[in-house]
């Protein structure tokens, strides 16, 4: 079942990126794969088993990589969002503008957070 979430996880983020590359000579289409890209991401990242878990309570990794995990799980909520403000039509919400490309101040949020903590948790693991 892991394996299975883990393969969905996938699946979602390579929707998710060819979504944020096709959005600008595709953009009806890009939207509703970004959509599902980001559900089954969210879905195969979440209904994992934290990986925080593989370590006992005590040991020093197991505080490091539960604050990764929270981190990625911040990142998720950007990710989310984008998609959000992806399908918001352009005009102001709440006093602030949202324009045809406000989805990317967020989806660029989700990829530094991803890789910072994709490169971490390796190194921990190493360690």
């Amino acid at each position: 079942m892991q394996k299975m979430l883990g393969l969905m996880e996938m699946a979602g983020e390579t929707l998710v990126v060819i979504g944020a590359a096709a959005w600008l000579p595709l953009r009806d289409v890009a939207m509703w794969v970004f959509a599902v890209g980001v559900v089954l991401m969210a879905v195969g990242r979440f209904a994992q088993e934290p990986f925080y878990l593989r370590y006992a309570q005590r040991d020093p990794k197991e505080l490091t990589m539960r604050r990764l995990y929270h981190q990625r799980v911040f990142g998720m909520v950007a990710l989310v969002l984008a998609a959000v403000v992806m399908w918001l039509p352009t005009g102001f919400y709440s006093g602030l503008y949202v324009g045809p490309t406000s989805w990317l101040v967020l989806f660029v949020i989700f990829v530094v957070i991803e890789v910072y903590t994709i490169f971490r948790i390796s190194s921990v693991e190493k360690k």
